[in-house]
C-alpha cells in the first residue's frame, strides 16, 4: 500500500528543497561578488580610447620631430656633396624630391 502523504510532510520536503535552492544561490551570489570586484579592478586599469590616441599622437609627433632632424642631416650632406661636385645637380633635385619631405626647388 503506497504512503499517504501529509500537507505537513509535503511542506517539509519542499522547504528542504528550497534550503537547496537557496544555498546555492548564496554560492552563485558570492561569485558575482568575486567577478564584480575583479572587473572594477580591471576597469580601473583599463586604458581608455582617448588616453591611446592621445598618447599615438604624441608618439607620431615625437618621430616627425625626430625624422625631420634627419632630414636635415640628409640635406646638409648633399649640399656637401653637390659643392664638392660628387653629385650633379639634377642628382640633388632628385633625392631632395624624394619623401618624406620632398623639396620641389632648390
Amino acid at each position: 500500500m503506497a504512503d499517504k502523504i501529509t500537507i505537513d510532510s509535503l511542506a517539509g520536503m519542499m522547504k528542504k528543497e528550497f534550503d537547496i535552492m537557496g544555498d546555492r544561490f548564496d554560492k552563485v551570489d558570492q561569485r558575482f561578488n568575486k567577478l564584480e570586484g575583479r572587473m572594477e579592478k580591471i576597469e580601473a586599469t583599463m586604458v581608455t580610447k582617448d588616453y591611446l590616441d592621445e598618447k599615438l599622437a604624441d608618439l607620431r609627433g615625437d618621430l616627425v620631430v625626430l625624422t625631420r632632424k634627419e632630414d636635415n642631416k640628409v640635406c646638409k650632406l648633399i649640399a656637401v656633396l653637390k659643392r664638392r661636385k660628387v653629385i650633379s645637380e639634377a642628382e640633388e633635385k632628385e633625392i631632395l624630391s624624394m619623401e618624406p619631405f620632398a623639396k620641389m626647388s632648390v
